[in-house]
């Protein structure tokens, strides 16, 4: 019997970049080969979590009042959740 594993998620938190403090508030997408594939806000602390995603590697992209950040090639895998930070400047 094949066992199938749900889709993963990333967990992630903005901060600025100049001294690490979270930024709440900030629009979150999450990209697929360019293409938004989701998109969040970040609470107080500064986190989010994504909708559920199929495995593969994605882009982040953070931005608040002109503030911006990305990290590219966040890899999700099959029934795991994925931490990651994004720095903003």
């Amino acid at each position: 019997m094949t066992q199938h594993l749900p889709p993963g998620r990333i967990h992630g938190r903005v901060v600025w970049a100049i001294d690490g403090q979270p930024v709440a508030g900030a629009s979150v997408r999450v990209l697929d080969d360019g293409v938004v594939v989701d998109l969040q806000w970040t609470n107080a602390a500064g986190e989010f979590t994504s909708r559920l995603l199929f495995a593969g590697r994605y882009r982040i992209e953070a931005e608040r009042d002109g503030a911006r950040g990305a990290t590219d090639g966040i890899a999700v895998e099959l029934g795991r959740t994925t931490t990651a930070e994004i720095r903003v400047s």
